[in-house]
């Protein structure tokens, strides 16, 4: 059994949520049964900045992702930046 995609997400995300809109995660409130898991999250929504709350399963897709981390540049981007160098 997959796991419904509103549990995926975490705050800093951007989701896609009704018929065509992207927003950023803010924060989330929790279910009463798991407090850790998200229902309701409230959101800004990148083209007007309208800060709402929604139901987590009105969440249809994750844009992206926030990463706390920064990857490594791969090794293609690295022989790229030391031939602009030269």
């Amino acid at each position: 059994m997959d796991t419904p995609l509103f549990l995926k997400v975490k705050c800093g995300d951007a989701v896609l949520y009704e018929k065509d809109q992207i927003g950023k995660v803010l924060t989330f409130v929790g279910g009463s049964r798991d407090p850790d898991a998200p229902s309701l999250f409230q959101i800004a929504n990148v083209d007007s900045g309208e800060i709402r709350w929604i139901h987590g399963e009105e969440v249809t897709g994750i844009v992206s992702q926030y990463r706390t981390t920064i990857k490594k540049p791969s090794s293609l981007y690295e022989q790229i930046q030391q031939q602009q160098q030269q």
